[in-house]
């Protein structure tokens, strides 16, 4: 499994606290199975501590070179988690090494908590006229989107990916960011679940729980969200087509997954 969304690095933000809590995350995701993990500290968000770019930069290189002296297997991929700023197509033109996944076209970009810019869907067209595919992280945590999941179709019918966070699918952001998640599955607007790992209390990084949740998903659809399409990311390719999103005149709910086999 690759875990495309993880806050490893060490006291940046509100992620892992020191390097001997980066070290145990990093040797418990070995332990679930996961044998690549996308480090994304936060950027440009009020969850950072370190604000500017090139400390950040230095922050990377140092932890990087400390994670050599250790016996991990698992791979690390650099990356971030980029709020939505007005000068966010600058910030990756200039930090492209730094704020994509691998040095990719790819980003993960987040919103606010409660809503999305009203231009949300014009900034995902400029951008992707400028080489770069935005994955809208925890798509399924943000108030608007639960309220009206076709915010998310337009943006993703727009160009745009999806990552919803593993941790949602068994309520551990409460139950509208629940009920929200398995909406977004059903109504395939799903590309990526992955840990968002920020600790080993309460946000671990795990992935194996995931097809025992989504048991009535298809396997190779799981596959796609937990290896395929993360692997394509990292390797800067076309992710594999997951096929249109659908749309329900009803609103869904948790139980409506499990109506239908095969999703």
């Amino acid at each position: 499994m690759i875990d495309l969304h993880g806050h490893y690095l060490p006291d940046v933000d509100d992620g892992a606290k020191d390097q001997g809590t980066s070290l145990a995350m990093l040797r418990h995701a070995e332990k679930d199975g996961i044998e690549t993990a996308v480090v994304t500290p936060h950027a440009c968000g009020s969850s950072c501590k370190v604000k500017d770019l090139d400390a950040l930069r230095r922050s990377w290189k140092k932890w990087r070179a400390a994670m050599k002296n250790n016996d991990l297997k698992i791979n690390i991929i650099g990356g971030a988690e980029i709020y939505f700023t007005s000068d966010l197509l600058s910030l990756l033109k200039d930090n492209r090494d730094l704020l994509t996944i691998n040095n990719s076209c790819y980003f993960l970009l987040e919103f606010p908590g409660d809503y999305i810019y009203a231009h949300s869907k014009d900034f995902i067209f400029k951008i992707l006229t400028e080489g770069f595919i935005p994955i809208i992280s925890h798509a399924e945590r943000n108030s608007e989107i639960q309220r009206s999941p076709a915010v998310l179709r337009d943006l993703v019918k727009a160009g745009a990916l999806c990552q919803v966070n593993a941790g949602s699918l068994r309520g551990d952001f409460g139950t509208q960011a629940r009920s929200c998640a398995y909406e977004l599955v059903q109504g395939n607007l799903v590309h990526v679940i992955a840990s968002d790992a920020h600790d080993l209390e309460s946000r671990k990084p795990e992935l194996a729980y995931v097809p025992v949740l989504l048991h009535q998903v298809h396997p190779e659809k799981i596959a796609l969200y937990l290896n395929d399409i993360p692997a394509a990311i990292i390797a800067d390719q076309a992710v594999p087509d997951i096929g249109e999103p659908t749309w329900h005149h009803h609103r869904s709910t948790f139980f409506d997954l499990f109506k239908k086999r095969d999703l």
